[in-house]
């Protein structure tokens, strides 16, 4: 089962929409599982694992619309999403499947189901990693269950999952956002660009001040190199996380991280009024000094 996000805001979906969803689930033979804050967690009403259905885009396009226009518009979205509902073989034996095994970088799931998704913190961001099972059209998550029937360790599957996802990501994955500004943008729509940030330091150059990186929805990844000239516009990357965190389905953090020698830490932005105001985490003085160094 994939529980709802228990550290995140409730689910934005008004009670009418959510009870049409479910409605419409019930009458295609499947349950809700569990909310989250941009979609709903199905299951065959038969038994099984469950899997997420975002519903951000559907519930945008049903506020534009009556609500008497939502039974169909829900039914009609449901039956496109059909092969998501059936819910993939997973089998018993993980290590028969490595190769679809892939990280997902996210905010925690909820630790009070009967089987909660298995989860590594990432320290210094309040963000959580797992592992899924990359499907046709989906991902479902791996839990303990899975684990204990498969005898592994979930930080030995992670081990093959970044191994997956490094294989998986494209040479020229990073394309400069701007003549003026070095800040990198990847975006693949494979639905794990947000968990690319775990490689961060593989795919960019040496920096040696490290990353600012930004990673607002599951579907992008913002990365800059620290340099002096860009530390006093660093607010752009800050505005560039807080409007697609906002805006963009499947949100991931609004925080802006700076990673350094493996280790992540929350990097504090804010203008106050016309001044900038930065809250660096310690270590970050002495990657300015090793910096100045290289200059």
């Amino acid at each position: 089962m994939i529980p709802p996000d228990d550290s995140s805001p409730p689910a934005p979906f008004t009670d009418d929409f959510r009870a049409q969803v479910a409605a419409q689930l019930t009458a295609a033979g499947f349950a809700v599982a569990g909310w989250e804050p941009t979609g709903v967690n199905a299951s065959p009403a038969a038994g099984g694992e469950a899997q997420y259905i975002g519903l951000a885009n559907l519930y945008r396009r049903a506020k534009a619309v009556a609500a008497a226009e939502w039974p169909e518009m829900v039914r009609a979205f449901l039956e496109h999403r059909a092969e998501l509902l059936k819910a993939p073989a997973i089998p018993d034996d993980l290590s028969t499947i490595t190769n679809r095994l892939r990280p997902r970088l996210g905010r925690p799931c909820d630790r009070t189901d009967k089987t909660p998704p298995w989860g590594l913190p990432l320290p210094g961001t309040g963000l959580e990693i797992n592992l899924v099972v990359d499907c046709p059209h989906g991902m479902v998550y791996v839990t303990g269950p899975m684990l204990a029937r498969s005898r592994k360790k979930g930080e030995d599957l992670l081990d093959v999952a970044l191994e997956n996802l490094r294989n998986a990501t494209p040479g020229d994955y990073f394309e400069r956002a701007s003549d003026e500004l070095d800040i990198y943008i990847g975006h693949s729509g494979d639905g794990y660009d947000a968990a690319r940030a775990l490689l961060v330091e593989e795919l960019m150059p040496d920096a040696p001040a490290g990353f600012w990186v930004a990673i607002p929805s599951r579907e992008e990844l913002a990365v800059w190199p620290v340099s002096f000239p860009a530390l006093g516009r660093v607010h752009v990357l800050k505005m560039f996380a807080d409007e697609n965190y906002r805006e963009h389905a499947y949100p991931v953090s609004d925080d802006v991280f700076w990673v350094w020698r493996g280790v992540w830490y929350r990097f504090g932005i804010a203008l106050d009024g016309e001044e900038l105001v930065i809250d660096a985490p310690d270590p970050f003085g002495e990657a300015l000094e090793e910096l100045q160094g290289e200059e």
